[in-house]
């Protein structure tokens, strides 16, 4: 493997990067934080006129053609410089449509998604149950039932892809498989409470009663698998721009303040606790460009996604405790960015199974082969 980019990659980290440090500071954050809405408008549509994204999808619905590492890039970024906008979500049914959807169905939605004026989201989890590929929503004679939990900017959407399954039939209730399908959110028959997640972001619970669907490909369980390969690695990616730039945090105050006349960072006990978490984000980094170039090349992912998520779970959770220890209080002060950081790091590992899920799934995987 060479996870070196590509000029074309580099180009997205870099105009990614560039837009949201030009964008966002902390005036500007906290700004947002205050308002009922946790979207930054103006940024979102920056990225959308930068062809941001879109950078996805095919270019006959106006993206850029370019592959999930790219993507990476671009949630990378949002990690980094924690933006409130719905590029995991959006981009995620965006690129379903993209792979599934009929003709009709992305000349419908994607030029909208990639221009920014459409934003859809997933509806993934649900309430007591870690397995998406077995979901308790159903979808009988065309019409969903069901609830998923944690879906992010659904009262911004107007479109939700949602993994379901589909009923054969009969009168046993009997799944004939499992597949994605693409609902309207202003159907009637949809209903949202709102909830809060750990990162302070709006999220809902969503439900559907007989709400008309659109399938989106055959309900053959592969299209449920390869969007929930996509939505962990591209947590991961997120991640990867979130522990990097806490321990950044971390090493420049730690550089400045000082204590009995030297700087903090001078103490052995600082640097090596630094210096160990500068291996855990490492470790982080190395097995999400694994999964990412695994994923953009058609390999099979199986077991480096739970590996992945693992250490941006587990690690990650370990970065966010070491950043804020050497920050004393200063780290949890809300004029401080430090601990946006903390709080995006607990909402990534939590997210689509944290380190002890993953772990499972991966000792069932190694014991299937």
């Amino acid at each position: 493997m060479d996870f070196s980019l590509s000029e074309e990659q580099e180009a997205v980290a870099e105009l990614a990067n560039r837009i949201m440090g030009d964008r966002l500071d902390m005036e500007r954050l906290m700004e947002i934080e205050a308002a009922d809405e946790w979207f930054d408008r103006d940024l979102y549509g920056e990225l959308a006129a930068a062809g941001l994204v879109g950078i996805g999808l095919g270019e006959d619905v106006g993206g850029g053609g370019l592959d999930l590492i790219a993507v990476g890039q671009l949630l990378e970024a949002q990690g980094r410089h924690v933006a409130p906008v719905p590029l995991w979500s959006g981009i995620l049914a965006a690129l379903a449509v993209d792979a599934f959807g009929s003709d009709e169905q992305r000349q419908r939605e994607l030029p909208g998604c990639a221009s920014g004026s459409n934003v859809m989201t997933v509806g993934l989890q649900e309430y007591l149950n870690d397995d998406i590929a077995s979901p308790m929503a159903r979808v009988v004679d065309g019409k969903l039932v069901g609830t998923k939990e944690v879906v992010e900017f659904a009262a911004e959407s107007s479109k939700i892809v949602v993994v379901a399954g589909l009923d054969d039939g009969t009168d046993n209730g009997t799944i004939s498989g499992t597949g994605l399908f693409l609902v309207d959110l202003s159907d009637e028959g949809v209903t949202m409470e709102a909830g809060m997640s750990t990162r302070l972001q709006p999220v809902h619970q969503v439900s559907f009663y007989g709400v008309p669907c659109k399938p989106l490909g055959a309900a053959d369980g592969a299209s449920v698998a390869w969007l929930a390969d996509r939505a962990v690695a591209l947590l991961c990616a997120t991640q990867v721009g979130v522990v990097d730039r806490a321990l950044r945090l971390a090493a420049e105050y730690t550089s400045e303040r000082e204590q009995f006349g030297r700087p903090v960072a001078t103490f052995q006990a600082v640097t090596q606790r630094l210096a160990d978490q500068f291996m855990h984000v490492e470790a982080v980094r190395l097995c999400t460009c694994a999964v990412l170039y695994d994923l953009a090349h058609g390999n099979d992912a199986l077991l480096r996604l739970p590996i992945a998520k693992w250490y941006a779970s587990h690690w990650a959770h370990d970065v966010a405790h070491a950043t804020q220890h050497v920050h004393g209080g200063m780290g949890v002060s809300v004029d401080y960015p430090l601990h946006r950081y903390t709080l995006w790091n607990k909402h990534i590992e939590c997210s689509l199974g944290a380190g002890t899920q993953q772990l499972r799934t991966l000792g069932a995987q190694l014991a299937a082969s």
